[in-house]
């Protein structure tokens, strides 16, 4: 009896942190495609209004890629919609975005 009980109480404990890990949200991964970038004041521009937004972590611009590199925090997102708001609001055109679990 004793057994079981430990044995119980142990797999109770391993459901209970599997549901809680389970449960964070990944950060996210994004590129983004954007025409118009073409110096230094364009990528800071950009980095600042995404930073600014309060779900990103992380943006690099690429500007002989033309890409845009998004990392947002675990427990945040960013839909299309907004970046694309962003984007557009500063200025630029944005052609694709591509998202990843990161």
């Amino acid at each position: 009896m004793l057994k079981s009980n430990a044995l119980l109480k142990i797999a109770l404990l391993a459901s209970t942190m599997a549901t809680a890990w389970g449960s964070q949200a990944l950060a996210e991964s994004i590129k983004v495609q954007v025409n118009g970038m073409v110096c230094g004041f364009c990528a800071q521009g950009i980095s600042k209004k995404l930073m600014d937004s309060g779900s990103v972590k992380k943006a690099d611009v690429d500007l002989d890629a033309k890409i845009v590199s998004i990392e947002t925090l675990k427990d945040k997102t960013i839909d299309d919609k907004t970046l694309t708001s962003i984007i557009v609001d500063a200025g630029y055109q944005v052609v694709k975005i591509t998202r990843s679990p990161e």
